[in-house]
């Protein structure tokens, strides 16, 4: 299958640099990579440029919205309005990841099911550290702690048990949650739900949103990310989940979602805000 990543950015080209070299050493390099940005400065496109000039992806794409506020649900769809994949995995400029990550959502990825992983998230002394040559060759023994392989092994344990438990028990079926910046799922099945909410403006609870009207179009989380996964570079977080502006609305949408309504208010048919994003096709997936 064709497989798309759609990847987020904003005002971090240094990470986005380490992101996409990351991308394009895999063992199995996706086959169009989709940049969507939620309203970095124009300098970013020149950078972009630049990064994958190199780097030997077979199509890359650019979508910038203006900049007006916190949007990233409103700038995902505009990833996938653009990408031209059967399958696509979602990933952030601050993520890069093992050599075989892309391979297991291309082995496992199908109809019904969505993949999660979950990342290593680096201290900021250990994101100092990474270098170009270690993302290339996928060398990150020497800089994970014991404390954070044993995390990520007991956080696959237990996104493992969920799903065991909802679809082999037949118990609760909200398990694992999406996870935005780690996830796969096939173009079907997202187009089903009508992508993202756009409605989420601000921080938070737009992957839960779509998780849970996921779960309730009968489409299953899994994760297989054992062996293989992301890892999170470390920045500064300039506002708690806990106090997402977006909760009131996901609170009232919970009890919509129960009662069978799937879809996104304001989703990949029908946007919320009128404004066109910019598309750039840097290159294009048939040259």
């Amino acid at each position: 299958m064709k497989i798309s990543v759609i990847l987020s950015t904003y005002e971090r080209p240094q990470t986005l640099r380490l992101a996409l070299l990351s991308l394009s050493h895999q063992t199995r390099v996706p086959d169009e990579v989709v940049i969507h940005d939620d309203g970095s400065d124009e300098h970013m496109a020149s950078s972009v440029r630049g990064y994958v000039a190199d780097l030997g992806f077979a199509g890359v794409k650019y979508v910038r919205q203006e900049h007006r506020g916190f949007r990233l649900a409103r700038s995902r769809n505009n990833g996938i309005r653009q990408a031209e994949g059967d399958y696509l995995v979602f990933s952030d400029q601050d993520i890069v990841a093992t050599t075989g990550y892309i391979e297991q959502f291309s082995r496992y990825g199908r109809r019904g099911q969505f993949l999660v992983a979950f990342p290593v998230l680096l201290t900021e002394q250990q994101s100092e550290q990474v270098t170009e040559e270690m993302v290339v060759h996928s060398e990150y023994s020497g800089l994970l702690t014991i404390d954070q392989v044993r995390e990520l092994r007991r956080q696959y344990v237990k996104d493992s048990f969920y799903y065991y438990c909802g679809y082999v028990l037949g118990g609760r079926r909200c398990r694992p949650k999406v996870r935005g910046g780690v996830f796969g799922i096939s173009r079907e099945d997202l187009l089903l739900v009508d992508g993202f909410d756009e409605n989420y403006q601000g921080w938070g609870a737009e992957d839960d949103d779509l998780g849970r009207r996921l779960y309730r179009a009968g489409v299953a989380g899994r994760t297989v990310f054992r062996n293989e996964f992301p890892i999170h570079l470390w920045h500064r977080h300039e506002t708690d989940a806990e106090d997402s502006p977006n909760l009131p609305y996901y609170k009232r949408r919970l009890g919509e979602i129960r009662r069978g309504d799937f879809r996104a208010v304001h989703g990949l048919s029908n946007p919320l805000d009128v404004d066109e994003p910019a598309v750039i096709r840097i290159r294009e997936s048939n040259e």
